[in-house]
């Protein structure tokens, strides 16, 4: 720890004075807000009767949809994913559309393999001493934050031809992925298409993405975006939000919630895009007193300490509650979930809760957070055509793991799918490395800004 944490202020010292620093460390708050949303959210009760209720809390906290709002953060993501890609688009000149899309994609996959690979062997290990729907919800728990690496790694994939589209159309061609969503969600709604809204885990998100192109060329060919225009954007944005689910075109939740009939999630909806719109807002209105803390040595050395595991921590953090979970389902005859969701005892309980997940993480991120940083540097495909089977491989697998799950209802697990994991991370080379090759080659080096 102490070494690492000596690298990364080596790094903060070196960071280059044209990087933009607000871009890394909104992706630090975003992470931050996702695990302490994702750990709040879990309400699980130990019954008098011995049975255990798994609950969201948003099924009983007021006015829940409202809140979900706040804590929605996914959009961030993609817009200053957006804007990394464009800026690492321009800086690369002449593009190899091959070995760009490689490099990116085996930085964002090479991860998830230990996941994969731990969560395999759990379910191996567990599945015939522990009930099968314990082995399959806990998986499910643990792996179901890969619909982002899914969607992600879609969108890294498409970026050398979007952003071309970008530079040669400019906004008209985020007006069509604006208007593409929104026809999704009109024959969703209206015409009750079957399976067309899962069309717009493209649309919506490549939208949201495409907004990062404009702010990049803002930043570079000027004028900069002014934190008055920053307030105006997000305010109107937030009006049209407000405005269509008070009217009831689009459900208020922006996370699901169980028991909803609609959700502005699985699969999103352009409310999400709307959402998107009011954190763009927010971003460009605070940047530039951001900006100003961000110079300090401090500040940015934590930011620059966090992005070098971000990734461990996304794909961690839920695994911690799972394993916490267990243990204390199981430890003082499950004494700690014998108290009711929502009452006072049990918030005054929350911060034993998340101490106790922070340690677990932290202890999971020292173990994983090297494979973070063991990117393979062979060389990339020799044809573009065995690229897009590996991607191909990597996105289904992902998405697969996110709906259906690593473990079948009967706690064995679902072999096509990890199989399909490893041999698209072969293709691509999206595996790590045995060794540490260049202590420097660290994802912290790598946020884009």
């Amino acid at each position: 720890m102490t070494a690492y944490l000596n690298y990364t202020k080596s790094l903060a010292e070196q960071t280059p004075p044209e990087r933009n620093r607000v871009v890394d460390a909104w992706r630090v708050v975003a992470i931050l807000v996702v695990m302490f949303g994702h750990w709040l959210a879990a309400s699980i009760w130990l019954m008098p009767d011995d049975e255990i209720r798994l609950m969201n809390s948003l099924e009983w906290i007021p006015y829940a949809g409202w809140v979900t709002w706040i804590v929605q953060v996914m959009p961030i993501f993609f817009f200053v994913g957006g804007y990394a890609n464009a800026r690492a688009l321009s800086r690369s000149g002449e593009v190899d559309h091959v070995a760009w899309i490689t490099s990116r994609v085996r930085r964002l996959f090479t991860p998830v393999i230990p996941l994969v690979l731990v969560w395999t062997v759990l379910i191996v290990v567990l599945g015939p001493f522990l009930p099968s729907d314990v082995v399959r919800a806990g998986a499910m728990s643990a792996t179901v934050p890969l619909w982002f690496i899914s969607v992600y790694v879609s969108l890294t994939a498409l970026a050398p031809f979007t952003h071309s589209w970008w530079r040669r159309h400019g906004l008209l061609s985020l007006a069509v992925l604006c208007v593409a969503s929104m026809a999704v969600d009109l024959a969703r709604f209206a015409f009750d298409v079957p399976g067309i809204g899962w069309v717009n885990f493209l649309f919506v998100w490549a939208a949201v993405h495409q907004v990062g192109y404009w702010w990049a060329d803002r930043d570079t060919d000027g004028p900069p975006i002014s934190a008055a225009f920053g307030w105006a954007f997000g305010g109107v944005w937030l009006a049209a939000l407000i405005a269509v689910t008070w009217i009831g075109w689009y459900p208020v939740a922006m996370v699901g919630v169980p028991g909803a009939a609609l959700t502005n999630m699985t699969p999103p909806t352009f409310a999400i895009a709307m959402l998107g719109g009011v954190q763009m807002g927010v971003v460009w209105a605070t940047k530039d007193a951001m900006a100003r803390r961000l110079a300090s040595l401090r500040s940015w050395h934590r930011v620059v300490s966090v992005s070098g595991v971000m990734m461990t921590l996304y794909l961690w953090h839920l695994t911690a509650m799972t394993l916490v979970a267990s243990v204390f389902l199981f430890a003082f005859d499950g004494a700690v979930f014998r108290v009711e969701p929502g009452t006072t005892l049990w918030w005054a309980t929350r911060p034993l809760w998340i101490a106790s997940l922070g340690i677990v993480t932290i202890g999971l991120v020292l173990l994983f957070a090297r494979y973070e940083w063991r990117i393979n540097k062979d060389r990339a495909p020799r044809r573009a055509s065995y690229l897009l089977v590996g991607l191909l491989l990597l996105i289904g697998s992902a998405a697969a793991i996110s709906y259906f799950g690593l473990a079948t209802n009967r706690a064995t697990v679902n072999w096509i799918i990890p199989i399909s994991t490893l041999v698209g991370a072969g293709i691509v080379g999206a595996y790590p490395r045995r060794s540490r090759r260049d202590d420097g080659e660290r994802s912290a080096q790598s946020s884009s800004g």
